[in-house]
């Protein structure tokens, strides 16, 4: 009977872990890229040499080396530190070696230094992240409204229906079932624009995508 319940609890472990990697898939994917933190934060604190840590299922035993036993405490392990355990090292110590070769950060002096790079090190690989999501998704008629709406004031709902009636008049078959409330919604649901007493303006997440577009030198006359 003991041996079925580690059983089921070390299911009821992977799949909640393979829950979170579908989550972490969507537009929440940013905490996959905080796993490089996490396996670099302890080394670079000085953790190492004066923890250790057992875990199974939702919890682990973390205690400071010559305590006694009594002074054992148990904590939760995170949802990252459970995916990070459905790989195998050597996969961890491949990615280990590209965030240290890409964040450079060894190269810096005090721990301080070295985690406000790996931090500074995951936000780039967020950005990029949800910019890729974004850019996979956008028309390349919805780019142009940013940029007109980034260059022109005073627009609004109306007068950038232009760019999809266009869209529609030279590609209908992929405009179908998409109207456009739903075209320019994509915009705003993204955070790419918002509109202000019935005024269209560019966010600043619109203008950095915009800036992303040109500095990753991505293609900004996408069809459609």
């Amino acid at each position: 009977m003991e041996q079925e319940s580690n059983i089921d609890a070390t299911q009821t472990n992977i799949e909640a872990a393979l829950d979170w990697i579908q989550l972490a898939n969507s537009l929440k994917w940013p905490f996959v890229v905080l796993i490089g933190l996490l396996i670099f934060r302890k080394p670079l604190v000085d953790l190492i040499n004066r923890i250790t840590k057992v875990g199974y299922g939702t919890k682990s035993l973390e205690a400071k080396q010559q305590v006694t036993v009594s002074e054992t405490k148990t904590e939760e392990i995170s949802h990252i530190d459970r995916v990070v355990g459905l790989f195998r090292p050597e996969t961890i110590e491949m990615f280990k070696e590209a965030v240290s070769n890409e964040s450079e950060y060894q190269n810096l002096d005090s721990n301080d230094e070295k985690i406000e790079r790996l931090i500074n090190y995951g936000c780039l690989l967020y950005i990029m992240r949800h910019f890729d999501i974004i850019y996979n998704n956008i028309f390349g008629s919805q780019i142009r409204i940013l940029e007109y709406v980034n260059s022109h004031s005073a627009q609004t709902k109306e007068s950038v229906k232009f760019f999809y009636d266009t869209a529609v008049k030279n590609h209908s078959k992929y405009y179908e079932n998409y109207s456009y409330n739903e075209y320019l919604n994509f915009l705003f649901h993204f955070t790419l624009i918002r509109e202000d007493n019935g005024e269209l303006n560019i966010t600043i997440l619109g203008v950095d995508f915009l800036k992303y577009l040109t500095e990753s030198n991505k293609d900004v006359n996408k069809l459609y």
